[in-house]
């Protein structure tokens, strides 16, 4: 099922940052046609697939100053990978509406970024059997060996948490679920490329991984599910990926 499609437009980051702005979020990028044009390119180097000499795929900025362009996805090898970090909650939003996640089916009520203890979740709803639910979304752009994980990213030191975002959001999906056990509390992580066939906790960040861990004896639930991207723009729903321990 196709999610939606947006035009892309081909091109090569030649520097990050820009020669023209020191901002990370800021790069020079050569179009197929020798054009050399500035892209907001919100993903922070996303390892490797977003750094100098990446292949990228962007949209005409609706409101451009300094960008003219907004870098979408990225390229791996062969494989066209979802790297902006917003996508992955556009997905979801399509998910829900139109059903396409097994445990969350023919939804009575859905409502963006709500407020909850600390954090702001990405979603909040009724489903079918009328319970309410929370559910917090992470885009997953890395694979290796088929194996899709999260979390990735540069560190100080090794024992340093990787997102310290996303553990607060974990932590407080259990702090919900263990005060309001009426409620479901849901992490989804969306897997954005076509080469992976399964996903995992990274264990580069045990901290995290205990985390997720204990969240999970306390009743949140976990759900990944995968979007298969081509190089023209278009998102296909490629279904669910079973959950590696």
């Amino acid at each position: 099922m196709e999610c939606f499609s947006e035009t892309m437009i081909k091109g090569t980051i030649l520097k990050r940052p820009s020669k023209h702005c020191k901002s990370p979020y800021v790069a020079d990028v050569l179009l197929e046609n020798g054009e050399e044009i500035i892209a907001h390119a919100p993903s922070l180097g996303c390892c490797g697939l977003c750094d100098k000499d990446s292949v990228v795929y962007m949209t005409l900025s609706q409101n451009p100053k300094t960008c003219t362009h907004i870098v979408h996805l990225g390229q791996n090898n062969e494989t066209i990978v979802g790297i902006h970090p917003k996508s992955g909650e556009k997905i979801v939003e399509f998910a829900l509406k139109n059903s396409c996640i097994d445990t969350l089916k023919n939804l009575k009520e859905v409502q963006r970024e709500k407020k909850m203890l600390n954090s702001r979740f990405d979603f909040m709803g009724i489903d079918e059997e009328n319970q309410k639910f929370i559910l917090e979304v992470k885009s997953v752009p890395l694979c290796e060996n088929n194996v899709a994980f999260f979390p990735e990213g540069y560190r100080k030191k090794k024992t340093d948490v990787v997102s310290p975002r996303a553990l607060k959001h974990i932590q407080e999906l259990q702090k919900i679920k263990e005060d309001h056990p009426e409620y479901r509390t849901i992490l989804c992580f969306v897997v954005q490329r076509s080469d992976a066939t399964t996903f995992k906790i990274s264990d580069n960040d045990p901290i995290y991984k205990e985390a997720i861990k204990e969240a999970q004896t306390k009743g949140v639930q976990l759900i990944a599910i995968q979007i298969l991207w081509d190089e023209t723009g278009k998102a296909i729903f490629g279904g669910h990926l079973p959950i590696l321990s």
